[in-house]
């Protein structure tokens, strides 16, 4: 069964693509189609339609307000409920749902790890500069003491849009995301305790 959405980029779907990264100083409209038609794997620009761009920081980031034109395919499963399981990319091209899911849950998981490295690095700069770790027992306590001088951009939060947590004291420390689910000491939590890589992009 088919069922046509016009999705407004911005709203709470797995194609979060909305925030379109680009010099906005040369963006118009017939590029960020392009921009986004590729991000998404659209075979074309035709279903793709902008509403705004509006420059963000330093005229190198823009956001750019776009619907889309296309299908999806639901099934019903065996409680009797619908549920949307591919997308049409493109003329008789479809992408599974849960394949896009898995993928950007992956990249997430990847950008977490990256950013907990960045912030460890920034952590034993300031111990060997200082003689210990941030005391410290938040995420937003550790950014405010690393920031600027160890840590020149400014990182608070994960994939997930949830703040990293710290707990440290002058010779430990502990670093973590709470990973996709966003709660507190689960399975997927992605952590890093005196340098060691619990969870994460290297499991």
């Amino acid at each position: 069964m088919k069922s046509r959405f016009r999705l407004l980029l911005g709203s709470a779907m797995v194609l979060l693509l909305l925030m379109l990264v680009a010099l906005a100083q040369n963006l118009g409209a017939g590029e960020a189609r392009k921009q986004i038609a590729a991000a998404l794997g659209f075979d074309n620009t035709n279903s793709i339609h902008i509403k705004s761009i509006s420059s963000g920081v330093n005229g190198r980031q823009a956001l750019v307000e776009a619907t889309i034109d296309t299908a999806f395919r639901l099934e019903r499963d065996n409680q009797g409920n619908w549920k949307p399981v591919e997308i049409r990319t493109g003329d008789r091209r479809w992408e599974s749902l849960e394949l896009i899911e898995t993928a950007i849950r992956k990249e997430k998981i990847l950008r977490t790890t990256a950013d907990l490295r960045t912030l460890t690095t920034a952590l034993e700069a300031y111990r060997r500069e200082r003689g210990s770790y941030v005391t410290a027992d938040s995420g937003r306590h550790l950014i405010d003491a690393l920031a600027p001088r160890y840590l020149p951009m400014v990182m608070r939060l994960d994939a997930w849009s949830n703040e990293f947590a710290y707990r440290g004291t002058a010779t430990t420390y502990k670093l973590s995301s709470l990973g996709p689910d966003g709660k507190t000491n689960t399975g997927d939590d992605i952590v890093i305790e005196n340098g060691r890589l619990s969870g994460g992009a290297d499991q």
